[in-house]
């Protein structure tokens, strides 16, 4: 009997959508969920504060890749030389490659739980993801519109470069209208920072993802001039 019902349970979760899955799992595993939330929340907080005292001007995530590191980069310390206004000795650009939101098990709901509250707060600035985890959480209105963030000249720029941009569905909150193909996200897996890789532990040279990669921008970014100048690097830069 138990192992009938376990089994109707799993059958009935595989038929779920996305929201669904997310739901169901927060209505039978919320306490051990913020509880680890709470945990994961406190170890990254406590880490960054031991690694700097220095205000985050740019806060990068890269969900899903094969870095797994957070904190300093040669990509964003490359970035860094472009920005006139930047201040190393007060100020930092802070990537987090460690969240990996794949897999239906619970540690994956986690931390798509703590992303989306990042979100929800503004705390994430850029996003870059493969296609599959921009979609999942464009579900969430994540990301914002491109044509309202980013300067029309380079908008215009991007639309005549014939790079292939991501769009979406959003419904306004306020009038509960759905906004159809609203641009979310650009394609950089030709950018020279993601083409060049990373190092892992042993010494040799990894790729970020293993399919084409996404940059997005955040609709409630706090540093909204920094991001926009973040993607202008990342589709300029060459290898």
């Amino acid at each position: 009997m138990l192992n009938d019902e376990i089994r109707q349970q799993k059958d009935k979760f595989r038929q779920m959508d996305m929201k669904q899955k997310l739901q169901y799992i927060w209505d039978y595993y919320k306490w051990p969920i913020l509880i680890t939330l709470f945990v994961i929340i406190l170890l990254s907080s406590f880490i960054h504060d031991r690694v700097t005292a220095k205000k985050d001007v740019l806060y990068v995530v890269m969900l899903d890749s094969a870095a797994q590191t957070a904190g300093d980069s040669d990509m964003l310390d490359d970035f860094s030389g472009t920005l006139s206004d930047f201040d190393p000795d007060k100020e930092e650009l802070f990537l987090d490659a460690t969240i990996n939101t794949e897999g239906n098990g619970s540690i994956g709901y986690t931390y798509m739980q703590k992303v989306l509250a990042q979100y929800n707060i503004g705390s994430i600035d850029v996003t870059i993801a493969p296609r599959e985890t921009i979609e999942k959480f464009a579900e969430f209105q994540a990301f914002g519109d491109l044509r309202d963030l980013l300067p029309k000249d380079l908008y215009d720029e991007i639309l005549s470069s014939g790079r292939e941009i991501l769009y979406t569905d959003y419904e306004d909150p306020a009038t509960g209208e759905i906004k159809h193909d609203i641009p979310i996200a650009v394609n950089i897996s030709d950018s020279g920072p993601i083409l060049k890789g990373f190092t892992d532990i042993e010494g040799n040279r990894q790729d970020y993802f293993e399919s084409d990669c996404y940059i997005a921008i955040s609709p409630n970014t706090s540093y909204l001039e920094h991001s926009i100048a973040f993607l202008r690097y990342m589709l300029e830069k060459g290898e």
